[in-house]
């Protein structure tokens, strides 16, 4: 690993799998909502999802919830000649809201 790499120590990060503080790095351009971290005890960067995390810093759950905000899957397309009430009540909509809010609890794309 080069050790030159910088992580910003109050974004800490506990794992299920692996004992000690974990770091998070960024955006791994894996998989919407995969998060890039580091694992100072075997000198390793790993991607993992929020619904991994067993701990983390207020600054952590503070960055997940931004980078979460900013990877949610896009909203349906609204149709010509659509009212906004209709496109807020279509079983799209629902549906892409329900989609949003398993992503924000877990970092993954679902349901």
């Amino acid at each position: 690993m080069d050790e030159k790499l910088k992580y910003n120590k109050v974004l800490w990060i506990e794992i299920g799998h692996c004992d000690g503080k974990h770091f998070l790095l960024g955006n791994p351009h894996t998989y919407k909502g995969r998060i890039h971290a580091y694992c100072p005890k075997k000198d390793t960067t790993f991607c993992i999802s929020l619904c991994e995390i067993t701990k983390m810093s207020k600054e952590s759950r503070y960055w997940i919830s931004g980078y979460l905000s900013g990877n949610e899957p896009a909203p349906p397309e609204e149709f010509d000649g659509e009212t906004s009430v209709d496109y807020f009540q279509s079983q799209r909509y629902k549906s892409w809201e329900k989609q949003v809010k398993h992503f924000r609890e877990k970092g993954e794309l679902g349901e």
